[in-house]
């Protein structure tokens, strides 16, 4: 009799048990159908920190509304021509606070270069810099005194490169967290394309030269003719 007890309290707990799990699987099931998803995208495959990223390296999946916190790009498009400062995981998904457009980074001075421009340094002082009164996003022309060539037997003063934006002053740059420098900085830096970066350097090696700052509205280029001179 005892036995029998037994073996029917276990059928009873048995029957419990599967009722419970049926129960349970039936919700979890019924609540992802209720789930409502978005589409937020990911990588399509492993992304290198500073690779500008292109729509190929990037596909659309489901993620639970629930789950959502605002941050996670929505749309392709939003997500293309931008760059990641770490690596991306393939399958992970991009949000849009830890993608960075070119030209707008905070945390190096080479997430500020412009694209197809470089970065170069140009030693100053009171004189050659306009009393030091230069100022990040500031744009000037390079004048310089050319030493005697084949092309003319006098020296001449010229324009070398126009409307050339300012990146830094000192180790001050756009939105850096670098703490401000008093006093006088010993150099500028601008954004300058491949050959004017040439240009540059040659003139910085052999011209006596020095900046001219412009005003915010003119970014007009102009060609005046070279001085020297005999001609004052």
């Amino acid at each position: 009799m005892r036995n029998k007890i037994i073996v029917v309290m276990a059928l009873v707990f048995a029957l419990l048990a599967a009722f419970m799990a049926y129960y349970t699987i039936n919700n979890a099931k019924q609540a992802a159908l209720n789930e409502q998803y978005i589409q937020v995208v990911t990588a399509s495959q492993d992304i290198p920190a500073n690779t500008l990223i292109t729509a190929e390296m990037l596909e659309s999946k489901n993620f639970p509304r629930s789950l959502q916190t605002g941050k996670e790009i929505t749309d392709v498009n939003a997500a293309v021509g931008r760059l990641s400062p770490v690596m991306i995981s393939k399958g992970e998904y991009l949000l849009d606070n830890r993608l960075i457009k070119p030209g707008e980074g905070k945390d190096r001075l080479a997430y500020t270069v412009p694209a197809g421009m470089r970065a170069m340094s140009i030693p100053i002082n009171a004189v050659t810099g306009v009393s030091n009164m230069i100022k990040i996003g500031d744009r000037v022309d390079f004048v310089a005194i050319v030493p005697p060539n084949s092309a003319s037997p006098e020296p001449r003063s010229m324009m070398v490169l126009q409307n050339i934006e300012i990146l830094a002053v000192g180790s001050v740059y756009k939105d850096s967290t670098a703490p401000q420098q008093g006093g006088e900085s010993a150099t500028l830096t601008v954004a300058v394309d491949p050959p004017s970066a040439l240009k540059l350097k040659m003139a910085l090696k052999n011209t006596d030269f020095a900046l001219a700052l412009r005003p915010p509205s003119d970014k007009d280029l102009v060609n005046p003719a070279p001085v020297t001179i005999n001609q004052f």
